[in-house]
């Protein structure tokens, strides 16, 4: 089911768009409050990817189906609470403080127009990105809710052990493997830093393999500079370096988790209010 997210998003988020050597490239991360259950969220991360830029996520899944809405166990939504965007509590926000001034901003659409703006001024977005900013409408953009149902897919909170330093992911987010990672950090609230390295993300992938390229195949290692194999995680916390979605998804489980997660499903889902929005899919 992965893979047919993959499939409806027309392949967006797969590759980088031409012309970035021209563009302005920030020198501190970015960093994204989102969780990998938002469609909302998902605009984003395709538009980090197409730009090749990192990002430190710092996940914000649900706290609570039930209408209360809030247990206060969350470990990042606090911050986004602190940052002043507003009474209600959307997703995503960025936050980059490469421009001079602080940049603090919610809603998706002026997300993905303001990093293109910043950071892709002269660069043209592949065909496959184009293809998915023509799906970005409703109800056509849910549906990958309905293939990635499940609440661990990214949506509601595992309680976990907080890492002292944040994890390591080198991934793109067309990539239906690196998918099955994230859902992972974002249930368990993980943060970490997001290497993107889509298809034509040359320098990127040479890093890649000068560091971490004695985990590749003989075969890949003798095939293109360029090719590698993601998802890849690095844990500062505990030297862990790790290949495959199944091997990287088993260790932040049996790492991190920390007691069995809330017993609720899909049946205890409330939408907010008007008055006074706690957790939503927010329309932008």
């Amino acid at each position: 089911t992965s893979t047919a997210v993959s499939f409806l998003r027309g392949g967006s988020g797969c590759w980088t768009a031409t012309g970035l050597e021209r563009c302005r490239r920030p020198e501190k991360l970015l960093t994204l409050y989102e969780y990998e259950g938002c469609p909302y969220c998902r605009k984003v991360r395709e538009a980090l990817s197409a730009l090749d830029l990192d990002a430190e996520i710092r996940p914000c899944p649900k706290e609570s189906l039930k209408p209360s809405g809030v247990t206060g166990a969350s470990r990042f939504r606090p911050e986004v609470t602190k940052l002043g965007l507003g009474l209600e509590l959307k997703f995503p926000v960025l936050v980059d403080e490469n421009t001079g001034v602080k940049i603090q901003m919610a809603e998706s659409e002026k997300i993905v127009s303001y990093l293109w703006k910043t950071y892709g001024a002269d660069a043209k977005p592949d065909l496959g990105y184009r293809l998915g900013r023509l799906l970005d409408f409703e109800p056509y953009m849910m549906l990958p809710l309905f293939l990635r149902p499940m609440l661990s897919h990214g949506m509601l909170r595992v309680p976990s052990q907080a890492p002292s330093q944040p994890l390591e992911l080198w991934s793109f987010e067309g990539s239906p493997f690196a998918r099955l990672v994230r859902e992972a950090l974002c249930v368990l609230e993980l943060p970490y830093v997001l290497r993107n390295v889509a298809h034509g993300s040359e320098a990127k992938r040479l890093s890649f393999r000068e560091k971490w390229g004695a985990h590749l195949s003989s075969a890949r290692r003798a095939s293109s500079k360029t090719t590698i194999q993601i998802p890849f995680l690095f844990d500062p916390n505990t030297g862990a370096e790790l290949l495959g979605s199944a091997e990287i998804v088993k260790y932040l489980y049996a790492t991190y988790q920390q007691g069995p997660p809330l017993a609720e499903t899909w049946r205890d889902f409330v939408r907010p209010s008007k008055e006074g929005a706690t957790v939503q899919f927010k329309k932008d």
